[in-house]
């Protein structure tokens, strides 16, 4: 049996980002699950978010929910994430969970800078109020310019009604200012690959690449792969298959074959 393998739901999009990814690790013969809110849209959010520990950051609330479901499984699973999903499975592994963590153009923890880009899309967003909650949602143009770059204009208009949702404001924020996302990086943790496209307008590889420098300082294996070419959607941009064999032959590198 092999590793079993957890795509973790990041911002801005839903699960079904992972869709691709998931078949053709499983024809791998990874065993493959999406973890993902509790509920769709605005209302899984809520019951993530709302109502928690006052004390811990809207960060730290979404960790401990999927530290929960990892927990679960009988042994360490692999996890990938993608844009907030990379973060997290920064901070799932700074906390001993997982057998190794792959972040695709990840959002930075604390102490490294998330770049004007980033900060821009969270500033300029819409902000809608719901549920109790203040939630930002992007137009089709923001998504255009700056997830979906470079694909095609009647392609791009496709992914924002597939893929495109909200995200709680009061999140983006504290992840924005860094607010939750503190590495312990003296802990012990499984190898860490960190991925970026070179032409992400929405977390720049400049960003990736000095947190990559910044997570050299754990003793733990840490790598970096950059792809030319590529934007903010690698797990879904035509050539997504290049990006997800070079993730399957790191893995088998460091966690050998099955």
């Amino acid at each position: 049996m092999g590793y079993q393998v957890c795509f973790i739901q990041g911002d801005w999009l839903g699960p079904a980002v992972w869709d691709k990814f998931e078949r053709h690790f499983k024809a791998c013969g990874y065993v493959c699950s999406v973890l993902s809110l509790p509920a769709a849209g605005e209302l899984g959010w809520y019951r993530v978010l709302h109502g928690a520990d006052a004390r811990s950051s809207p960060l730290g609330r979404l960790v401990d929910f999927y530290a929960e479901q990892i927990a679960a499984f009988p042994a360490p699973p692999v996890l990938i994430g993608h844009a907030m999903g990379g973060l997290v499975v920064q901070l799932l592994l700074d906390r001993g969970l997982g057998a190794a963590g792959i972040a695709i153009a990840p959002r930075p923890p604390q102490r490294v800078f998330p770049g004007i880009l980033s900060l821009l899309q969270i500033l300029t967003a819409r902000s809608e109020r719901r549920d109790g909650m203040r939630f930002l949602r992007m137009t089709p143009g923001q998504f255009s310019r700056r997830v979906a770059y470079p694909g095609a204009r009647q392609v791009t208009g496709q992914l924002y009604e597939k893929f495109v949702g909200r995200v709680p404001q009061k999140l983006m924020t504290t992840v924005a200012f860094g607010f939750g996302s503190r590495l312990h990086l003296s802990h012990e943790r499984g190898p860490l690959l960190l991925i970026s496209g070179d032409d992400d307008h929405m977390v720049a590889s400049s960003v990736v690449l000095a947190n990559y420098f910044y997570q050299r300082r754990s003793l733990a294996p840490t790598d970096y792969i950059s792809f030319p070419g590529y934007g903010h959607l690698l797990i879904t941009q035509p050539g997504w298959e290049h990006v997800a064999d070079r993730i399957i032959e790191w893995l088998q590198q460091q966690l050998g074959w099955f």
